[in-house]
């Protein structure tokens, strides 16, 4: 049986002016593999990285057949609708912070902003939002071979996909492309993502604090709006910790900090938080 992360041999479409090594060149990383298309670009960089692969080591698809989001989630990723890439980053000891991808997050967004002219939002963890829906989503993995390095996995909806996309998906997903007056160039996208992820992850603060935390609460779209949390838990964003942990009030003022899962915004429609309650617990 075929490796499915082995990828195909031709490059993706937009991908097709040059050499893969002087994309390389052009992205400012040592080592650039494009697909035109593979099973996940982050089962691949982790092959790669397990091989010996240096740091800033990038893997690049036109079409992700099994790409991952959160938890397993799969990732649409269908081909020439989007960006699929996986960058392999030096963390100092940080891989397992809950600030990495919190700076992955600002990272992506800063790009998508330099590119489309129109204003991000970030949704903890790992969702970059436009108009209230899903744009670009971020999986940082453990590289599992050195603790001092992370997979980050960005995908980026680029444009509308012809056949549409699943039932459900649809209705949550926004385009860079119609959130742009001009053309989004694939090239340019991931070289600004590389360059925001070299000023702001190179390597990730252990603490969300200074500028990238101004930079973060800039585009938060959780304080104030009432949120439901994995396992049926509910309460009102409040923040986010310097560890990076989600901050959550509940109705009887204590505030709880979410570590992990997935959160549902009840109400984009609710007024922001304007006051933290004094009283903190861990949630269990």
């Amino acid at each position: 049986m075929s490796d499915p992360d082995a990828g195909v041999g031709t490059l993706p479409p937009e991908w097709r002016s040059r050499l893969p090594g002087e994309w390389a060149e052009d992205l400012g990383v040592p080592a650039l593999e494009l697909h035109a298309r593979i099973g996940s670009t982050n089962r691949r960089l982790r092959r790669l990285a397990a091989a010996g692969a240096t740091p800033w080591t990038t893997v690049i698809a036109g079409e992700q057949t099994a790409g991952r989001g959160r938890a397993g989630r799969r990732w649409h990723s269908p081909p020439g609708a989007g960006l699929w890439m996986s960058v392999l980053l030096e963390t100092a000891g940080a891989s397992g912070s809950g600030v990495l991808p919190l700076a992955a997050g600002v990272s992506v967004a800063r790009a998508l902003e330099e590119v489309s002219g129109a204003p991000m939002g970030l949704k903890w963890p790992n969702d970059i939002l436009f108009g209230g829906r899903k744009i670009a989503g971020i999986l940082c993995e453990a590289d599992g071979q050195d603790a001092r390095r992370a997979i980050v996995g960005v995908g980026v909806n680029v444009r509308r996909p012809q056949e549409g996309y699943p039932p459900g998906l649809e209705s949550h997903a926004a385009f860079l492309g119609e959130a742009s007056a001009g053309g989004i160039g694939l090239p340019r996208l991931a070289r600004s993502i590389i360059r925001e992820l070299h000023r702001w992850a190179d390597p990730p603060p252990a603490r969300l604090s200074g500028a990238l935390r101004g930079e973060w609460e800039a585009r938060d779209h959780l304080p104030g709006r009432p949120v439901r949390l994995e396992g049926g838990t509910s309460g009102t964003a409040c923040g986010v910790s310097g560890e990076g942990w989600l901050k959550v009030t509940s109705a009887d003022g204590t505030v709880a900090t979410v570590r992990a899962g997935a959160v549902e915004v009840a109400d984009w429609g609710s007024p922001r938080f304007t006051a933290a309650p004094a009283a903190e617990e861990e949630a269990r």
